[in-house]
């Protein structure tokens, strides 16, 4: 129910832009995942790489100020999950964007006991506009929740690197 809510939330927020300050658009490109797990002096990671494809909407606030709510499907070996990212896209140049901002993820497999399902994450990275409608974006993606919600001491995080090129229409 909590996804559906937060969907609607962020539909609304597209679509209550003002036509002639919003463009939409499509992206896709590689995913790189490492997940990290930590307890008591033990730590193990892994990485595994994958895609992610979607749609977006760019919120023009200004010259130099844009937001840019996503939709995105992700997918590495089997595991399939679903990114909500919501960036800030600060104009360095009028090509050149620097981004940040926060980012859910619901994954869409069966989650064992003692695991959450969803994650907050913290985005950053960097833009850069082709073309007024091609685009290319690089970003690394640090979890801040916990996803084991047992009562042993155990920290289990992803962070993710994604390299993408979009369309705007």
């Amino acid at each position: 129910m909590k996804k559906l809510m937060f969907l609607g939330l962020l539909m609304s927020l597209i679509f209550s832009a003002n036509a002639q300050d919003a463009d939409f658009g499509v992206k896709g490109g590689y995913l790189n995942v490492r997940a990290s797990i930590k307890a008591d002096d033990i730590s193990i990671s892994a990485s595994e790489s994958g895609f992610y494809l979607g749609v977006l909407a760019v919120l023009k606030f200004s010259d130099k100020f844009h937001l840019q709510p996503e939709l995105l499907y992700a997918r590495v070996s089997e595991a399939d999950a679903i990114f909500l990212p919501v960036i800030g896209k600060i104009y360095l140049t009028d090509k050149l964007n620097l981004q940040v901002g926060p980012q859910l993820v619901f994954s869409t497999q069966e989650v064992p006991d003692d695991f959450t399902g969803t994650e907050f994450d913290l985005a950053g990275g960097l833009g850069i506009d082709i073309t007024s409608v091609i685009f290319t974006e690089v970003r690394y993606t640090v979890q801040i929740n916990n996803s084991y919600t047992g009562q042993e001491d155990i920290k289990v995080r992803g962070n993710y690197l994604t390299l993408g090129v979009g369309f705007r229409f």
